[in-house]
């Protein structure tokens, strides 16, 4: 077979054609990791209708002062900051303070004093209510800037930039829930207890989970049309796919927005992800922050509260779409029942050129299908090639070991990138020894046509990445093998420049978002996408070169080596990048006993002192049974002289075979949590929580291996009531564990974090009693 040579302009060189395509491919790459980074600030002079980052800043730099757990003095402090500011922004706010008990997370269950803050700007002529909300609680030991004081920040910037605008149709309430860390009590409580709930006809909740990047609609209601057109229609760059929203319905993905989308109210999720090292960690500062992504945050605010303030609100609900975002800030969008036609005719032409290829004798069957497995082989070679690169630089860099994401994440994430596209390429000169280009290409494109009618019927929001690349590829194809009949190359060139378009402006995204989703000890995976995506490119690889030489394959190799060795060069804890640390105490007050426990496997050096030998760790009840698996390590501590929480029975009465008990449940030291679980075997048949019932079914069974119990957050100085009916007259006995967010002494270090947030860097005192 002839190779693809530009034969009828004879003035341009081999290289010079290469070269060309080489810069195409690039300069696609290069615009869509452009669409996928935010916007520039827009600085505090400009017009007041303008959502400016550079504004909301001056609310961000109060509200990271310090961590704002549930019921600490921060957040009051907060919290009271909340009702000064919506006052100086006229409108009248007021707080929701009440109790709230979740059970979608299962035992042990979630509970809460909750005090949300909330303010409504009315319209002229509502047909319900646009509802913007973000959360204003962070967790222990993080000042939360990415999470959630830049959403809580854009909501007052989209509210000064609204009122400069003049009055919308809708009404439009602006929510800071509490309690969102604790399982998303606030949004619960509101929507459950709070009358202007039932005006809310579109939820936008803003939520992020790292400190840079583009933000992102990570989620959506179903029946998300008008509110996808909406997004398409006034959003500047907007960064958004139907993909993600497959993933994340399955993931069982948990914010505030949940709450109201399990109640059938039209929503979505806005917020960013990048930088997820100082996810619900002390690196979720403002100096951390990258004010471009509170940009973009605000820019979807404004405009998406403009929109929905404006429309009808009763025409929201409509059929889901299927959507993604292309090149130069457009979306594509069309309704999910066409996804399964489209599936149909891009498999039949995926057919119909397999069929011509055969008739012109350029491919057998025996021979596509050698190269469908060949290339699956070389998917789950680079797969796996990948996965022994990162169980070698685990060895040199302990961030990848103790951090879901270490903090030179871009930096691996290029590395693994150009090292598995090296493999790939290698390996797809290797298949080239022994079958044609055309055969490789079209063998490479069978999982792609699988993946097409698998999720066409399964995931029909996931069906457009596998659709429009292969429909690229298969352009792409015909491209090559017209030339290699025709030796008409230049036409042939044309239309493999433009049938990279598509698969580049769908599929790049998606190595990302693996990253970022499946964090980096599962880079792999994103790895395989990347291996995935260069098969359905294969023609324009073949011109390069790369199934002739093993140059193409050196130079990804020799870029990845490089980037890995940029990340392994600026790897390491320092007081910038701190260590993550479970260091924390416990006391038992019924035996007299405290502990220093963590979850590290090896204590760092400033810690190791603390465990000198390895200590028998403490019995269950000194903490919650559902935490104490976590604990690597024990050692002997001093005891600390802290009053005990106390639970006071103040009634009991018989009920049937069993009996019913009250009780006051508090925590003399104003421990803001407080863990209460049923310690001894008992049938737990109701239970009401500071005069919230628990709604399970059927009763529990509680023992050891699993105690029914609960976390209360937010606690109020009086305590809380706590009513069990249980099915036997056996005495019971109750464990009680109440958390402070600091360890006794002087243990911190400034190269060290406290991670996990749930159980790292407390104090943990308890106590048992029997009734």
């Amino acid at each position: 077979m002839n190779d693809l040579k530009p034969t009828d302009t004879p003035a341009r060189s081999d290289l010079s054609w290469r070269l060309l395509l080489g810069a195409w491919l690039l300069l696609l790459v290069v615009l869509k990791l452009w669409d996928m980074a935010p916007p520039r600030v827009v600085d505090a002079q400009a017009a007041p209708e303008q959502f400016s980052a550079e504004r909301a800043r001056t609310d961000l730099q109060v509200l990271t002062r310090a961590p704002r757990p549930s019921g600490t003095p921060s957040h009051r402090e907060a919290r009271e900051y909340l009702l000064r500011r919506l006052s100086e922004l006229g409108l009248k706010a007021e707080v929701q303070s009440t109790s709230v008990v979740g059970t979608w997370w299962g035992l042990p269950y979630d509970a809460a004093h909750v005090d949300n803050v909330v303010a409504r700007l009315p319209g002229t002529d509502s047909t319900g209510a646009v509802l913007l909300m973000a959360h204003y609680d962070s967790v222990p030991h993080s000042p939360g800037a990415g999470d959630d004081a830049a959403g809580v920040a854009v909501l007052l910037e989209t509210l000064r930039a609204m009122q400069a605008m003049g009055a919308l149709r809708n009404d439009v309430i602006f929510l800071f829930t509490d309690a969102e860390e604790a399982g998303a009590l606030g949004a619960q409580a509101f929507h459950a207890q709070h009358p202007w709930a039932r005006d809310v006809g579109v939820v936008l909740n803003f939520d992020s989970r790292g400190t840079s990047g583009a933000a992102v609609v990570y989620e959506t209601s179903k029946g998300n049309a008008r509110l996808i057109q909406a997004l398409a229609e006034s959003v500047p760059r907007p960064v958004a796919s139907s993909l993600v929203q497959e993933v994340a319905r399955r993931l069982g993905h948990s914010t505030d927005l949940r709450v109201f989308r399990e109640a059938g109210v039209p929503g979505m999720n806005v917020g960013f992800s990048d930088s997820p090292s100082h996810y619900h960690t002390a690196q979720d500062r403002l100096d951390q922050l990258d004010l471009r992504s509170v940009q973009h945050l605000g820019m979807y605010a404004l405009a998406l509260g403009r929109t929905f303030g404006d429309s009808d609100l009763r025409q929201l609900p409509a059929e889901d779409a299927v959507f993604f975002d292309v090149l130069l800030g457009r979306m594509v969008r069309y309704p999910a029942y066409l996804a399964l036609p489209f599936a149909a005719l891009i498999v039949l032409a995926h057919l119909a050129v397999t069929l011509r290829a055969r008739r012109s004798g350029a491919v057998t069957f025996r021979g596509i299908a050698l190269s469908a497995l060949g290339f699956l082989a070389i998917i789950v070679i680079t797969t796996v090639a990948t996965g022994a690169l990162l169980f070698v630089l685990r060895r040199v860099d302990p961030s990848l070991v103790l951090m879901r994401d270490p903090y030179e994440a871009t930096w691996y994430r290029l590395g693994l990138t150009g090292t598995g596209a090296g493999v790939t390429a290698a390996l797809y000169r290797l298949l080239r020894r022994w079958r044609g280009p055309e055969e490789v290409a079209l063998g490479a494109l069978v999982p792609w046509s699988v993946g097409l009618a698998a999720s066409s019927v399964l995931a029909p929001g996931a069906s457009y990445f596998f659709a429009w690349p292969l429909a690229g590829a298969l352009a792409g194809f015909v491209a090559l093998s017209w030339a290699r009949r025709t030796g008409r190359s230049f036409v042939a060139f044309g239309v493999l420049l433009l049938a990279a378009v598509p698969v580049i402006a769908v599929a790049v995204p998606a190595p990302f978002l693996l990253f970022v989703a499946l964090q980096m000890q599962r880079g792999f995976l994103a790895v395989a996408a990347v291996a995935l995506l260069m098969g359905a490119l294969l023609p324009q690889f073949e011109l390069l070169g790369a199934g002739r030489s093993f140059r193409p394959a050196g130079l990804l190799a020799f870029v990845g080596v490089a980037m890995l060795g940029v990340a392994l060069g600026r790897a390491g804890f320092s007081a910038e990048k701190p260590r993550p640390t479970g260091l924390t105490y416990a006391v038992d007050q019924a035996s007299g006993q405290a502990w220093w426990l963590t979850t590290d496997a090896e204590p760092p050096p400033a810690q190791a002192r603390l465990f000198p030998s390895q200590t028998a760790r403490p019995g269950p009840g000194v903490l919650s049974p559902y935490d104490s698996d976590s604990v690597t390590r024990a050692g002997s501590a001093p005891v600390e002289s802290l009053p005990a929480p106390t639970v006071e029975l103040l009634h009991e009465e018989p009920v049937g075979p069993g009996r019913r008990l009250r009780f006051k449940v508090r925590s003399p030291r104003q421990a803001p949590e407080l863990t209460v679980f049923v310690s001894s075997e008992a049938t737990v048949v109701r239970a009401r929580i500071d005069g919230r019932d628990v709604v399970e079914s059927p009763p529990h069974l509680s023992n050891e291996r699993q105690p029914w119990g609960f976390r209360y957050l937010g606690v109020p100085s009086e305590g809380f009531e706590l009513v069990l009916e249980l099915a036997e007259a056996r005495p019971i006995e109750l464990r009680v564990i109440d958390r402070t967010y600091s360890l006794p002494g002087s243990h911190a270090a400034p190269d060290l974090m406290s991670v996990p947030f749930y159980l790292a860097g407390s104090t943990f005192n308890s106590q048992r009693f029997r009734f």
